[in-house]
């Protein structure tokens, strides 16, 4: 929950609107909405799934179930045009319901996404975004004065929904570094390429072999729930390692599937590492 205090209207209005477009792009959970699963994945042999939106608060939540659709880019997400809506909304394709919904406290529903009835998935891969969307919450905890403006924002969640048609998805590890966080700890920036038609959904798992065969190869960091989106050119990922140096050996980068895609290697890439000096 988010509060503002101002006196002028017209910068009321602008504070806020650049507010929403920050505050749009897509989470797993808010203070007041817990929302599963992360994303949904529907196909021709697969015309329906469900979301669970559950009330993690003490108050009563009045929202509602709408789509919005986002651009990939390297980093997240960023509001579509209409040239991008063109070529990869799904919303046109998708019913969801129930578009309202009332939650107690504790309390949880389902919503449902499904194809359109007669309605087949075209070629490759299209994506909206189910956005779960609540009242603003009046909680005043300070008197406004000399004519200030006291406003409560409501929360607000979404998750990809990607409807695909025919299509592979492959994708490569890109241009890789090793660099240092603002403490001198290491670690590793990548990029993940898309290849096919559509998505690639897994984990970065990155891995050390030192040069010494004695010693086992051991895990330095993973980042999971990585997509590598049809529409951005590139995802960038960092992981962080947590020390300050690494010794001599082999530094070994694995893009892992994970859902549909579990049991599956994208990309593998290894770089040795010299001996510091």
């Amino acid at each position: 929950m988010i509060r503002f205090s101002f006196r002028n209207r017209d910068r009321l209005k602008a504070t806020l609107a650049a507010f929403f477009c920050a505050f749009l792009a897509p989470a797993p959970a808010s203070a007041d909405i817990a929302l599963s699963p992360l994303r949904q994945v529907l196909a021709a042999d697969r015309g329906e799934a469900t979301f669970s939106i559950l009330n993690p608060s003490t108050r009563i939540l009045h929202g509602r179930v709408t789509w919005i659709d986002l651009t990939a880019t390297e980093t997240g997400y960023a509001p579509a045009d209409a040239g991008a809506r063109t070529r990869f909304s799904a919303a046109p394709y998708l019913t969801l319901s129930p578009a309202q919904f009332r939650l107690e406290p504790g309390a949880r529903i389902t919503v449902t996404v499904a194809l359109k009835d007669g309605q087949t998935p075209p070629p490759g891969e299209r994506r909206s975004h189910l956005l779960i969307e609540t009242a603003a919450a009046r909680t005043a905890i300070r008197k406004a004065s000399n004519g200030g403006l006291e406003v409560d924002i409501g929360a607000g969640v979404s998750a990809p929904v990607l409807l695909r048609g025919a299509g592979r998805a492959a994708a490569a590890i890109g241009e890789t570094k090793l660099l240092r966080d603002n403490e001198g700890m290491l670690l590793i920036s990548t990029t993940i390429k898309p290849k096919g038609e559509i998505s690639t959904f897994g984990r970065i798992v990155a891995s050390f072999k030192p040069a010494d065969s004695r010693e086992p190869e051991k895990i330095l960091g993973i980042r999971a729930n990585v997509a590598g989106f049809v529409d951005a050119e590139m995802r960038r990922i960092e992981i962080p390692f947590g020390f300050f140096s690494l010794g001599p050996g082999t530094l070994t980068l694995r893009y892992e599937g994970q859902a549909e895609y579990e049991g599956r290697v994208f990309d593998k890439r290894e770089f040795d590492i010299a001996p510091p000096g």
